[in-house]
This record gives structure tokens, C-alpha cells and sequence, in this order.
């Protein structure tokens, strides 16, 4: 679940066009928007005596000279990591800004919604001629991503909990702040509704085992999260790992994590009542 980040940039400059600045900028960051205004606010009221001072908000992609590539096209099989014989890697762009790449990755993805081996990326600073990206880890070790995973207890018959969390039609009513809407195009396929956009929920459920993994497919990547149900106390309690994209922040996955925690008590609530 990518979002854009931004930085606060600024200092003292030569004069009031504020393009030549006098000693080495300030920059802080990343932050999200919120964050970021707040640290602007705070920079600002230090130096609101002094013309020259100017501070800006800027996003990552300005900061950091990113550019945003579309591509993807008819894999040979749900690996998603060799093309289909006779079909070429398709790459668009670059795009400055990671809307308008999103933007274009839509119109792609909603042509294709109902082919499961026809998938489109975003990708930052992708290099045509690479061929089919993977993923990689710098230098070949065995890095680990930051994980963490999330437990609630829920005073309900586990089979009651599993069964509405496999149904990816419910999902709005508890992650209301990721989803605001579901369609179901496939058995444990829902297209979804989010605030960037439209993605895929996959659920692969199994009763007997309670396991109730999910995957989310949109413009950002794809997120692959396992969970479990279990018996416990006479209730229930619903497991959940998520894994930090490796383009994100800590400070966004931190904010993502906070607001699963809402939504699995928004959860909790709802079956237990």
C-alpha cells in the first residue's frame, strides 16, 4: 500500500527569488503529507522574522529524481516472472510522477480485469532492456524485510470468524479505511474500491486448516499477506503477517500497521455483536 512521501526542503537564499540558496539546504524527511506540514509549520515559525528563510514542501519523486514506469503484459503462469511464448514484455513511459503512471496503469488494468495471467507494474527507475523484473536483494544475501504480525481475540465460534473473513464482500464494512467498496468477479477473487484506485483481493481459504491468506494486486505491486483462524478460549483468534514492501518507508509501514490495528478491532466489534 504505497502512498506518496514528502520532504521539507529550505534554508536562507541570496534574495527573494529563493533559487540561490546561501549555505547547504535543509532537508527533512520522508514524511507523509501530514507529517510534513507539520514540520513545515514548525521550521516556518522559527524564522517568520527573517525574509530570506523560505521552507517547501516537496515529494519524493522531485527529492529523490524519480521517474515511474508501466509494464507488464500476457505471463506464461501465475509466477508472473516469464512472458507467454509469442508475447513481448510491454514497458510505458517514463512518467515524472507516480499519479500519472497509476493513471495509466488503471486504464490498462481495467481492459484486462478478467484475464488472470495479463498483469501491469508500476516500477520506479526501471531500466528498458532489463527484460522481466524480479525481485532482487542487494548483493545476493538473504536480507529480511520488516514483518509484523497481528493478532486479535474475538469472542465468536471460529468458523463463524473464518467464514466472514474468506468473504472478501465484508471487507469494506471492517477495512473501511483500505476498501470502500466490493464486486466479486471470480469464486475468492473481489475487485476492490480503495482510495488509489481499484485493486484485486484474492482469498485462498481453507476450513479445515483455518488458514485465510490474501493477496492485494493494484498500481503499487502486489501484497502478499498469510493469515490464520484458530480456537482459543472458547472464542477465536485471527492471525495476520504483513511484510514491508521493499518501497516503502518505515514511517508509512508503521502508519499502514496502526491502521490495521483499527480495523481488526472495527472487525472485532462487528462479530461480536
Amino acid at each position: 500500500m504505497a502512498t506518496q512521501n514528502y520532504y521539507v526542503v529550505g534554508g536562507e537564499y541570496s534574495d527573494t527569488s529563493f533559487t540561490t540558496p546561501l549555505a547547504e539546504l535543509t532537508v527533512r524527511g520522508p514524511f507523509n503529507e501530514r507529517e510534513a506540514k507539520v514540520c513545515w509549520r514548525e521550521l516556518t515559525s522559527h524564522t517568520i522574522d527573517n525574509a530570506m528563510v523560505r521552507y517547501f514542501l516537496k515529494s519524493e519523486d522531485e527529492v529523490t529524481g524519480k521517474n515511474f514506469w508501466v509494464i507488464g503484459g500476457e505471463y506464461a503462469d501465475s509466477s508472473f516472472t516469464r512472458m507467454r511464448g509469442d508475447k513481448e514484455l510491454e514497458v510505458y513511459g517514463p512518467f515524472d510522477k507516480w499519479e500519472e503512471a497509476l493513471g495509466f496503469w488503471r486504464g490498462l488494468t481495467s481492459k484486462s480485469i478478467d484475464d488472470a495471467m495479463v498483469r501491469y507494474d508500476v516500477r520506479e527507475n526501471y531500466q528498458p532492456g532489463d527484460g522481466v523484473p524480479t525481485s532482487r536483494i542487494a548483493g545476493g544475501g538473504n536480507a529480511l524485510q520488516h514483518s509484523v504480525t497481528k493478532t486479535i481475540a474475538v469472542a465468536a465460534a471460529p468458523d463463524k470468524v473464518f467464514a466472514y473473513v474468506a468473504d472478501g464482500g465484508h471487507w469494506p464494512k471492517w477495512a473501511s479505511k483500505t476498501f470502500k467498496s466490493a464486486k466479486a468477479d471470480k469464486p475468492g477473487i473481489w475487485s476492490m474500491d480503495t482510495p488509489r484506485g481499484t485493486a484485486t483481493l484474492t482469498i485462498k481459504a481453507d476450513a479445515a486448516s483455518g488458514v485465510i491468506d490474501h493477496t492485494l494486486r493494484d498500481g503499487a505491486g502486489t501484497l502478499h499477506v498469510p493469515g490464520r483462524v484458530v480456537g482459543a478460549g472458547g472464542g477465536a483468534v485471527l492471525m495476520m503477517t504483513f511484510t514491508k514492501p521493499s518501497h516503502q518507508s518505515e514511517s508509512q509501514f508503521s502508519l499502514d500497521m496502526r491502521q490495521v490495528d483499527d480495523e481488526l478491532a472495527a472487525l472485532k466489534r462487528i462479530l461480536e455483536s
